[in-house]
């Protein structure tokens, strides 16, 4: 590495940690380390919720996706353009006018304890598992470029992310997104001329690639559906995005969080695959794709820019890992913590913000724990999902519509739904013939719904409590 780009880089980690450090010194109570004090205007929610989401995998993930199959490859960003979108119409007016901070506790009221107590076990299970994959982007780009030890460029990573976060909670991880966000974006629109410029041309690309490579439908249908369904249910029950919507000082803050990241989805997408494409041109047939971007950064990017541009993929990776542990650490003083072991007492505002900050760390070390083990970011990503996402998402949309849904009906449904999405995962999907043989996380919907709808039907219909809100979610209508 040249001193430019070590100067690049390190540019870009210390405006992160001023970024952080001045949002801990406004971090005084539990409600600003957790919920920013329920202040975020709508640049910081939209700017946020966008870098929350256009993560490392996003980045990496994608552009290893796009240089197997080529601009089909948007999909794997696409398919979150029509769930951010119909989530801002139906769902985030809803969430912010009801009275909670977690969907654990929208479920617990709507059903009962016990749904609630399942959905945070499993959603921490999801983050820890999900975590890994924005530590290894991390790490995997700072060992590729510098040389550094694996091991050591991801504790390097996580050290700078939980340095903000443990301060200044989730005003600091919405400070930071802002700015990673547009380092992200700038890295792509310098990778994207370099890399052209260094495969001669869109006529020489043309030549290098395979045909299919700029055909956009070849995918097919049921790909960028089951791509679709897993960001659904990711946006519609995981802390880390929801954070935002629980925080933003009004409903209409929520909504433009989802719209604006929507919209930024349709742009960086297709910016993303042609990445992959290109990469595909500089560096053909190779068996591990997981660093390729990175290579264009080291081998095409001119030295300065090199490091601002890996100072732009520690961006992405770290403006999702910081959310996922922030979300962590909201999930268990929310719904583990105050429930069971205070059970209606007040908050000790210190005592509770050293507990949430050891969780931090102990979420942390979970998502090394991952990283060092798991070896594709797709299979994390996938597993994640179908540990919660998939399982919570019908009880949740259901019961937010549908009056006669029980909580019965729920945990039956959340417990198929994990079950069948897992078996078939690893035993089903691409094997089995038939409907047996569809998307993971399709044939567990399938499953919830039926599972929901019948038990529903033949159980007691839930009591004026559990429908309480109910009432406040159309309140925003």
């Amino acid at each position: 590495m040249s001193i430019l780009d070590i100067l690049g880089i390190a540019a870009v980690f210390l405006a992160v940690l001023y970024i952080g450090y001045r949002a801990t010194k406004k971090t005084k109570t539990t409600e600003d380390f957790l919920m920013a004090g329920h202040s975020l205007g709508k640049i910081q929610a939209g700017f946020s919720m966008a870098a929350t989401d256009i993560g490392g995998n996003a980045v990496v993930g994608a552009v290893a996706y796009a240089y197997a199959c080529g601009l089909g490859g948007a999909w794997y960003n696409w398919g979150a353009v029509v769930p951010m979108f119909l989530l801002a119409l139906f769902l985030a007016r809803q969430l912010r006018s009801i009275s909670v901070s977690s969907v654990p506790e929208l479920l617990g009221r709507r059903y009962n304890g016990a749904v609630r107590f399942i959905s945070v076990i499993a959603q921490l299970l999801a983050i820890g598992a999900t975590l890994g994959i924005q530590f290894t982007v991390a790490a995997s780009a700072v060992s590729t470029i510098s040389g550094m030890n694996y091991t050591l460029a991801l504790f390097l990573s996580v050290t700078v992310v939980v340095a903000y976060t443990i301060g200044g909670g989730l005003l600091a991880v919405v400070n930071t997104d802002v700015f990673q966000f547009i380092i992200i974006c700038a890295a792509i629109l310098l990778i994207i001329p370099c890399s052209l410029s260094a495969v001669g041309g869109f006529g020489a690309l043309q030549s290098l690639v395979p045909d299919s490579y700029f055909d956009i439908t070849s995918q097919g249908f049921l790909v960028p559906l089951s791509l679709g369904l897993l960001y659904m249910f990711d946006y519609a029950t995981n802390q880390h995005i929801l954070q935002r919507i629980f925080a933003a000082k009004d409903s209409s803050t929520a909504r433009f969080a989802f719209s604006f990241s929507s919209a930024m989805y349709l742009i960086f997408g297709l910016a993303v695959a042609f990445i992959g494409v290109l990469a595909y041109a500089l560096y053909p047939n190779l068996e591990n794709t997981s660093t390729v971007y990175a290579m264009i950064i080291k081998d095409i990017l001119p030295p300065g820019i090199s490091g601002i541009a890996l100072g732009g993929l520690f961006a992405a990776a770290m403006s999702t890992a910081d959310s996922k542990i922030m979300a962590a650490s909201q999930l268990f003083i929310n719904d583990i913590y105050m429930p069971h072991f205070r059970k209606g007492e007040g908050m000790n505002d210190k005592h509770v913000l050293t507990i949430s900050r050891v969780v931090t760390l102990g979420i942390c070390v979970m998502g090394i724990g991952v990283s060092l083990v798991s070896e594709s970011i797709v299979q994390m990503m996938y597993v994640g999902g179908l540990f919660y996402g998939t399982a919570v998402f019908v009880p949740m949309i259901l019961g937010i519509y549908w009056k006669r849904g029980t909580a019965s009906a729920a945990l039956a449904a959340m417990i198929s739904a994990a079950a069948v999405g897992l078996c078939s995962e690893y035993f089903l999907a691409g094997q089995a013939g038939g409907l047996l043989g569809m998307p993971s996380n399709l044939l567990a919907t399938i499953v919830s719904v039926a599972v929901f709808l019948s038990v529903s039907l033949v159980t007691p219909p839930p009591s004026a409590q559990q429908l309480e809100i109910i009432a406040e979610s159309a309140q925003s209508n």
